[in-house]
């Protein structure tokens, strides 16, 4: 039975190739505005998750009040990291990084200035699953001047050949504007990936950095890492003793005043943790690595890209159900002959799942082609390789008989609805011109493309206000 439907839906799909066309056209461009948006919020929604430990991965914040000025910053004071370890039982480990977003470097007649430069402690690489191309994770690090190159730095400054290639190893990086400074370089990285928060070409060895840090000061990013099994709120708990102990005694050295002082003219200072996995979308305080995105736009993206299938999906029945006084004979004749109404539900519904199947495929072309546009538009690097991907593959199966099935469940249980005796009398023209559900869902239509259309507007004039506007 399911042959005799599928082949009966090719015959109809190949006889009625302008209509078909049309239909297809209107699912295929649908699916793909939203696999594309699907593909932006998986790759959001995926950020920094290659960490094997990324659940058990936090950040410490540092917020308060001082002398009237309201903050909350992404970054603490040196101390932190190290008595983390040493003063609070639940953290495994904890390692700080000291972002430099403009830094000169040089190797022999070449020099530029990297934005993508970290200081960062030894156990770095056995804290974080970055991938080690040349080098030891434990020792790259370990020692002064000391620095880890990414593939791509090694490209630009040593002509690097790809895995397999030592020649950088053992060269010497001239630091700074000055020359100040010198690194040898000790390892080669893989590119950060894309959807992490932490990115980096040069990695220098924090035993190179000299200088003294404050628990008042903002310079460094720490990171800690629970043990298993332990709460975060065992460790929040230790943040007012080191308060009490150590930030109190650094107020009375450089604001002339006891903590209790501090407390009663309306400062404050205090830590917070958060989540590593919710740093991307979550997080929005000062000093961030890179600029975060949002969940709230997720879900507004999440929003259009359900409307969009939605609106191609009425379409679908509209033009399914305009095409109706066409399809009513057959429908009579069959119904005539005996043919049962699942069996005509089974055929309608075989013939949009086809439709649907055939937009699907057109879909993930149209995305794979227009993917290097859509990363111009984002700013994003990505691929349609998740389309690849297992789970991808199932949900996209699922998602082809959920289009199918709501496409065309309308037009199915509408045109098996015919009565042979009304398509002999002519009485279905008549009854098409009052049918209240497909006038609802073209004016439903319309609303949705309205909307989206005038929002669309909005965001391109704020832009090109935001863009055009002297500021002064």
């Amino acid at each position: 039975m399911l042959k005799n439907y599928l082949v009966t839906a090719l015959r109809i799909l190949w006889r009625q190739k302008t209509y078909s066309a049309i239909n297809v056209l209107g699912l295929t461009l649908g699916i793909a505005c939203s696999l594309l948006i699907v593909i932006y919020i998986t790759d959001e929604l995926g950020y920094d998750k290659f960490h094997r430990d990324a659940g058990r991965i936090y950040r410490v914040g540092f917020r308060g009040i001082i002398q009237g000025r309201e903050f909350s910053s992404a970054l603490t004071g040196f101390p932190m990291s190290e008595t983390l370890q040493s003063e609070t039982p639940q953290v495994e480990s904890a390692i700080h990084i000291e972002p430099h977003h403009t830094y000169p470097v040089r190797y022999e007649d070449k020099s530029f200035t990297e934005n993508k430069f970290l200081f960062a402690d030894s156990n770095f690489f056995q804290f974080f699953d970055f991938k080690l191309v040349t080098g030891n994770p434990s020792t790259v690090l370990k020692g002064p001047n000391k620095i880890v190159i990414s593939e791509n730095a090694a490209k630009k400054y040593f002509d690097y050949k790809g895995h397999g290639d030592v020649s950088p190893l053992g060269k010497i990086l001239v630091l700074g504007s000055g020359g100040e400074r010198t690194a040898e370089v000790t390892g080669i990285v893989e590119d950060t990936p894309n959807n992490s928060h932490i990115k980096f070409d040069f990695l220098l060895s924090f035993e190179s950095w000299k200088g003294e840090s404050f628990w008042l000061s903002s310079d460094m990013i720490t990171y800690f890492k629970l043990k298993p099994g332990a709460t975060i709120e065992s460790v929040d708990e230790k943040y007012s003793y080191f308060v009490e102990k150590y930030c109190g005694v650094e107020i009375e050295k450089f604001l002339s005043m006891s903590l209790k002082q501090f407390s009663e003219q309306g400062g404050k200072v205090g830590f917070f943790s958060t989540p590593f996995l919710d740093i991307h979308l979550k997080s929005h305080e000062t000093d961030e690595l890179e600029p975060n995105g949002n969940l709230q736009y997720l879900y507004l993206f999440g929003a259009i890209a359900f409307f969009i299938i939605l609106l191609a999906c009425i379409n679908f029945m509209n033009l399914s159900t305009a095409r109706s006084a066409n399809r009513a004979k057959e429908v009579g004749v069959r119904k005539t002959i005996g043919a049962l109404k699942h069996r005509l539900l089974g055929q309608f519904l075989m013939e949009s799942c086809l439709y649907s199947v055939i937009a699907i495929v057109l879909a993930i072309i149209f995305v794979v082609l227009a993917m290097p546009s859509f990363n111009i538009l984002t700013g994003k690097v990505l691929t349609a390789a998740i389309i690849s991907h297992p789970y991808f593959i199932v949900s996209i199966f699922l998602f082809t008989i959920f289009v199918g099935l709501l496409a065309g469940s309308y037009p199915a249980f509408y045109l098996t609805s015919f009565k042979p005796v009304d398509v002999l009398k002519g009485k279905v023209r008549a009854g098409m011109r009052s049918s209240g559900i497909r006038n609802f869902l073209v004016v439903f239509q319309f609303v949705i493309s309205i909307t989206l259309i005038i929002s669309t507007l909005m965001v391109y004039k704020q832009l090109k206000y935001v863009q055009n506007q002297n500021l002064g």
